[in-house]
Formats: structure tokens, sequence, C-alpha cells
């Protein structure tokens, strides 16, 4: 190799274009050692070095900027240390890429019912917060503290028995009866309701591919239908059921008292209603108001934000109230451990989204509490439980 090279050398050399060597000189990425007699920009082997290091970042998705950063801070970062952090950042694309496409798959699959624009969007908003349920599940399950999944949680507190007829409402992928398989009894009977374009169709799937291995007599069909709907209900009115199930699903609803009217309507005698409403999480509220308070950090906003959810449950039980002869409140524990100041950080963000720039403006402090309090011997657990409504219908 010749100890000077032009740039059409260099860049024949490395299989690039001479237009793309005079952006990076223009980028500062790769700037010319020197210039030739006849005023030739020339390069030497270390510049083939860089070339060769700036074609291998953008091919696996770096920008200009981003190589830029990489190159001044070379002796800073290891090989191995960039490129984990470029697979992460490229997972995260990937993931944001799959969810938006699995956005427009739901939007696509409700052509038939011929929906404007305003229903695109309620698809699209309603298809993004069935993806922050999924993400704050995988959340939960990797920083759970008692190792028991939540949905055989949830199955335990239903008490099932052999012949029940059971009606999920928004049954979307379908985890209590996956995660329990092995557990349904004989005789046992679900409809699950959902609209075309979520998880639902997984389930379906699910079904078709696993339904000769359920117990004696036992069956799960799924109803494409929208539970926002009339013609939905006047389907679902043609039978009783014993036990219906409506977990996670009233925030992706315009009118609770529409729902649960109709779903006092469908419940058998005796039977029992399974709802769970996003209110106060009074544990966990406890504990993070003591974290901050001891941190030295002014907690109206969390004061607020637990008198907004005292506010909710209260109204929601008493819709509950005017449809059920009796609505018992079940908490469901669910502890969360975590062994890093910004996992912890993490969490109170997420309880608090209103209070975000107050707690990054103190954040710091935050930190150092967690660090020299909560951290000090080792992992911290928070407890905390969620809260099901069961709703009965007394025997007539």
């Amino acid at each position: 190799m010749k100890e000077k090279m032009t740039s059409g050398e260099i860049a024949k050399q490395a299989g690039v274009s001479t237009k793309a060597l005079r952006i990076y000189d223009e980028k500062g990425l790769l700037k010319p050692v020197g210039l030739s007699e006849g005023n030739y920009k020339l390069y030497d082997k270390n510049s083939l070095i860089i070339l060769e290091k700036i074609i291998a970042l953008k091919h696996i998705g770096f920008s200009l900027e981003e190589i830029k950063s990489s190159l001044e801070n070379d002796e800073q970062s290891s090989i191995r240390e960039i490129l984990e952090n470029q697979l992460e950042m490229m997972n995260q694309k990937i993931y944001e890429l799959q969810k938006a496409a699995k956005c427009i798959e739901s939007a696509l699959a409700r052509f038939d019912e011929n929906p404007d624009w305003d229903d695109i969007a309620d698809i699209i908003r309603k298809m993004e917060m069935s993806q922050g349920a999924d993400e704050r599940r995988w959340y939960a399950a990797d920083h759970a503290a008692d190792g028991i999944e939540w949905y055989e949680k949830i199955f335990n507190s239903l008490s099932f028995e052999e012949n029940d007829t059971v009606l999920d409402l928004g049954c979307s992928y379908g985890l209590l009866w996956r995660k329990n398989w092995d557990r349904i009894p004989k005789g046992f009977n679900v409809l699950g309701v959902d609209i075309h374009g979520n998880w639902a169709d997984d389930l379906y799937n699910y079904l078709e591919d696993n339904r000769e291995t359920l117990p004696e007599g036992s069956d799960i069909q799924i109803f494409f239908s929208n539970l926002e709907k009339d013609e939905t209900w006047e389907k679902i009115r043609e039978k009783k059921y014993y036990k219906i199930i409506a977990h996670y699903l009233l925030s992706y609803l315009h009118d609770d008292a529409y729902f649960i009217q109709n779903v006092a309507q469908v419940l058998a005698p005796g039977g029992m209603f399974s709802v769970n409403h996003y209110g106060e999480a009074v544990k966990e509220y406890d504990f993070w108001e003591n974290c901050l308070s001891e941190a030295g950090l002014d907690i109206s906003f969390a004061l607020k934000k637990r008198q907004e959810r005292r506010q909710a449950d209260a109204e929601f039980e008493a819709l509950l109230s005017e449809n059920f002869d009796r609505v018992e409140k079940i908490a469901l524990p669910g502890p969360l451990v975590f062994d890093s100041t910004d996992a912890l950080f993490d969490r109170v963000q997420m309880k608090y989204p209103e209070g975000g720039k107050y707690l990054e403006d103190n954040r710091d402090a935050i930190e150092k509490y967690f660090e020299t309090v909560l951290l000090k011997d080792g992992s911290v657990t928070v407890d905390m439980d969620s809260t099901f409504y069961h709703c009965y219908k007394r025997e007539r």
C-alpha cells in the first residue's frame, strides 16, 4: 500500500465514492492529511482505518453525527461496547417499528366496517394502549419479587368450578387461559369477546391449535365484535353467564356506565362479575410518598395524584353498587424488587408522570436517598397490590 493516496485511490480501496469522501470531510469525520503538488487531497494508512470504521458504523445504522461522536471518543469506548449499545438501540427501533406495524394491521382489519378517520385514530389509540399494557406486564415480570405468575394469582382468585359458563370481555391475548391451561376444569365453557386486529386474533389461532387438549366438555370460543355496539350485546344476551370477566378493559371504553349496565343484564343469578379499575394503589403510593418526603421533596403532586385516584375509585364503586347486589374489593399482592437507583427512579417517574419535570430537577437528591437508604443493604422490595372488584347478583 502506498504511504499516501489520493481521494480516488482511497475511495476505490474502501469501495466508496469520492462524493462520500467529500461528505465525510465536510462533516469532520475524515480530513485529508495533506495536499499533493497538484493540490489533490491526500490520505494515509490511518485514514483508511478510519474510513473502514465509518463504513462499518454506517452499515449498522449509525448516523453521521453518531459516527463523528464515536470517532471523537474512540479511546473511551471499546468496539464491543460500541456494538452492544448500537444493537440495543436498533432492537428498540425494531420494536417501535413492529408496534407501528401492528397498529396499521389493526386499522386495516377494521376496514370492512367502513371506518372514517376518527375511527382509525381511535383504533390506533387503543392498540397503542394495549401495547403499553404489554410493556407494563413485561416490566412487572422482570421485577416480580415473589416469582408467582400474575395470571395464576388472578385465576386463583376467581374460584372457577366444573361446568362454569364464563364470559371473557376484552379477552385479548388470553393470558388468563394460556397461563392456566392445565387447570381449566371439566365442562368449562368460555366465550371471549374482542375486536379483530388485536391480540385476540392470536388467541383465536392458539385455540384452533390447542382446543383438543382441553378437558372433557370444555371449550373456549372467540366472538369478534365491538363491546360499544348495541348489536354486540344483543348477541351476548342470548344466554346468561355464571362468571363474567373484564380485566384491563375499561380504559379502552368510552362509556363505563353503558358497559356495566349491559354486564349486569347477562350475569346469571348467583353469578359473579370480576373487573378492575385503574384507581388508588394504596401500598405503593404510601411507599413513594414516604420516600419522596424523606428525600426532602415537596410531595403535593403525589398527594394530588392519590386524591384523584381515590375519587375515581369512589365513583366507580358507586357505579358498581347501582348495578349489582354486592360488591367486594379483592387485593392481589404483586411486590416488585429493584436493585439499582436507575430502576427505582424509572419506577417513581412511571407512577407520577405529571410530576416528571419536578422529579428530574431533583434527581440527584432522590437518587442519593435511594442509594444511601433504600439500597444500603442490597435490593429493595416495594410492597404493592392490585384491586379487583367482585360483583355479585343474588339468587332469585
